[in-house]
């Protein structure tokens, strides 16, 4: 009977680890577009492009105060140049959900943040630092939290969609 107990748990662990490890993979491509603040598109090395939706944060939206601004900031940061993504789930559109790392091995999704062109998104935050880097961008004014009254994008959603 040990030896039974022995056995299933070990398969249990066993499925559960690979399964951690098939959702968080690294990858490395070519930044090819930006579609706002905290999305991308990429290039793989056999030509294939994938959508990706930066993990943690969230910028505003195009028509939303800083939302081009943001937009631009993400281009000067990757645009054009290759990067390694952490890629952590899928969304409901089929994107890459990943945290992006230029070729210094710089957080970019956590410099959005810092450079108030984003939001820590609380509702999918894994990472606590994301929400102290917003808190320090908040105190200094910086980027988006110059404006009097930001309002967070997924509230801005709620608003466009309601009318």
């Amino acid at each position: 009977m040990k030896k039974i107990t022995f056995l299933f748990t070990a398969l249990f662990v066993f499925i559960f680890s690979n399964c951690t490890f098939a959702i968080e993979r690294w990858i490395n491509c070519r930044v090819v577009s930006i579609s706002d603040g905290d999305s991308i598109t990429c290039l793989l090395t056999n030509k294939k492009q994938i959508k990706v939706r930066l993990a943690e944060i969230d910028a505003p939206e195009k028509a939303q105060a800083f939302g081009k601004r943001a937009k631009q900031t993400l281009a000067q940061l990757i645009h054009k140049t290759q990067v390694r993504l952490k890629i952590s789930d899928y969304d409901r559109y089929g994107r890459s959900v990943a945290t992006i790392y230029d070729s210094q091995g710089k957080n970019i999704n956590l410099q959005m943040v810092q450079l108030g062109m984003a939001w820590a998104y609380t509702q999918y935050m894994q990472d606590p630092q994301y929400l102290q880097i917003q808190q320090q961008a908040q105190s200094q004014r910086i980027g988006l939290w110059q404006d009097t009254h930001p309002i967070p994008p997924s509230e801005f959603r709620k608003h466009q969609y309601n009318q």
